[in-house]
């Protein structure tokens, strides 16, 4: 699970996964400073799902570029030594008012690290439903499709709404 600061992929995590953690931060200063694992089973089959909480990116702490240092050295990692389905979920806060030019690198260097084959693998899931009126958050949300996913789209991400609840999360997952 990935994404900018604040987008509430910890809060995704802990929904999906009902740990209730204190890994959830609510102040100004970014909270996940380490990767994160959490091993669940799917609800339907029972399948092992492992799902990875990153630091967010526009860091209080860190640079965009250790960020993805680090998630590049820990996928590399583990990836070595299992072999895996990776489904990547890249949370957006429908709350924001405009695309800053540093949400946009982001997503842009995201999409890069993905690839075109990776995109049928990618979720981005929209996030901060109940802050917003369903009209405003629905004209951003075809405004995020049309101007800056298009090419992502085209290559095969989905978009979905993460409306703070288990089923919802799931939902996502179970969406690829």
């Amino acid at each position: 699970v990935m994404g900018p600061t604040g987008a509430g992929k910890s809060t995704f995590i802990d929904y999906a996964t009902r740990q209730n953690s204190q890994a959830i931060g609510h102040g100004l200063r970014s909270c996940t400073e380490a990767i994160r694992t959490v091993r669940v089973n799917h609800p339907n089959d029972d399948r092992p799902v492992v799902f990875v909480d990153v630091p967010g990116f526009d860091n209080t702490f860190k640079s965009d570029v250790e960020i993805f240092a680090m998630i590049i050295d820990w996928f590399v990692k583990t990836y070595k030594r299992n072999n895996f389905l990776v489904t990547i979920i890249y949370l957006h806060r429908i709350t924001d008012n405009h695309m800053s030019g540093t949400m946009l690198r982001n997503l842009r260097m995201f999409a890069n690290l993905c690839g075109q084959d990776a995109m049928p693998n990618v979720i981005v899931a929209t996030t901060m439903w109940s802050e917003v009126k369903t009209a405003k958050g629905e004209l951003r949300e075809q405004e995020l499709e049309r101007y800056f996913l298009e090419s992502m789209v085209a290559d095969g991400c989905k978009i979905k709404r993460f409306e703070d609840s288990y089923g919802s999360a799931w939902r996502i997952v179970g969406s690829l």
